[in-house]
């Protein structure tokens, strides 16, 4: 049975440096994030918008979060859990705009190796009424190692942001959510320039700075318990009995993995 996939779509505050948006979305939020109950994986993508390749209107999206989930149960902890309202009311803290797609199991397509998840990433955002299968197929023509293509056309964020924009149905008009790999970026480059040129600058495209995984196999990461900071503070002093599985339940709980 496939996996139903929950995509955000993040645009920072202003006011707040893109340094502090990074580490505050990780150590801070995403930590929070990582113990809502019924994540099967939970990975942080921080990007940056391409604004010089030819699209006409650019979402200044910085990052983009992907969760899924084993089991249509499963995703009832994003709404219901105990940690969902802290999430609410700290998203105020980070984000202009949060928008939450929630796919049902299908909407989601994965194309090529998985061996190539840890090459360059780079995202692409399709508004409705652009073919979307046609823009992936274009891609792997061009040399993309892996695609995951994700269908938002049936999913509705207006009932998650809880930020200080009034969308008015605006953000409806986003129908698809691509992530591509590559084996370089020059190839990158050149394959998603010419995407936005047949698209007619409809598209748009991010490349990926740095990736977080929070959550995998249903168990928090040591970054998703504790924030990256401590993490390398655990690995500069060789601490290795702080990633012993007792000790992280015996702090954490079950939610430790």
């Amino acid at each position: 049975m496939a996996s139903l996939t929950t995509i955000a779509l993040l645009e920072r505050k202003p006011g707040i440096s893109r340094d502090l948006f990074s580490r505050y979305w990780r150590d801070v939020h995403g930590v929070m994030a990582a113990r809502i109950p019924g994540f099967e994986t939970y990975t942080q993508h921080h990007i940056t918008p391409l604004t010089d390749i030819g699209s006409l209107v650019v979402e200044p999206f910085e990052g983009i979060a992907v969760v899924t989930f084993a089991a249509v149960g499963d995703r009832d902890g994003l709404i219901h859990s105990d940690v969902t309202k802290h999430i609410h009311r700290d998203e105020q803290n980070l984000f202009r705009r949060a928008l939450l797609y929630n796919l049902e199991a299908g909407a989601t397509i994965v194309t090529g190796d998985i061996r190539h998840c840890e090459a360059d990433s780079y995202f692409v955002v399709v508004p409705v009424g652009l073919d979307a299968i046609a823009i992936a197929a274009a891609l792997i023509d061009a040399g993309a190692e892996r695609i995951a293509r994700h269908d938002l056309s049936g999913a509705d964020p207006a009932g998650w942001n809880n930020t200080d924009v009034n969308e008015c149905g605006a953000s409806r008009l986003f129908g698809a959510v691509m992530q591509s790999w590559w084996s370089g970026p020059a190839q990158a480059d050149a394959a998603l320039a010419d995407a936005v040129r047949s698209s007619g600058g409809r598209i748009v495209c991010y490349r990926t700075d740095a990736r977080y995984a929070m959550v995998e196999q249903g168990r928090a990461t040591l970054i998703g318990l504790r924030g990256l900071d401590a993490v390398r503070t655990i690995e500069e002093a060789n601490a290795g009995n702080q990633r012993e599985l007792s000790l992280l339940r015996a702090i954490y709980g079950p939610i430790a993995g």
